[in-house]
């Protein structure tokens, strides 16, 4: 009987009082909210990114392909470095 009654206070001593648990329960909430912020704003930066390396791919395409003579022809060469990047990437796929 005095190894239960032992048992019993053990498990008496390690519970914790309604306080500790709200307090815990709260912690978790914010360390749950930090997370998902962390998340967000790392979303948010590859986003930009991805918008930023778009954007300056798009301005050197224009740049290649509306490049005029002094007569007002195109220019080739821009338009055909073009094609063979496009041409490029696309046997790298392939091989892939």
């Amino acid at each position: 009987m005095k190894k239960d009654n032992i048992k019993v206070f053990q498990d008496k001593k390690n519970r914790k009082s309604h306080n500790q648990k709200i307090r815990d329960a709260h912690i978790l909430r914010e360390q749950e909210k930090e997370a998902a912020k962390q998340a967000k704003e790392i979303h948010q930066q590859d986003t930009s990114a991805a918008i930023a390396r778009y954007k300056r791919n798009k301005q050197s395409r224009l740049k290649k392909l509306t490049k005029k003579t002094r007569r007002g022809q195109p220019v080739m060469q821009g338009q055909i470095e073009l094609l063979l990047d496009k041409i490029q990437e696309q046997k790298q796929k392939e091989k892939q």
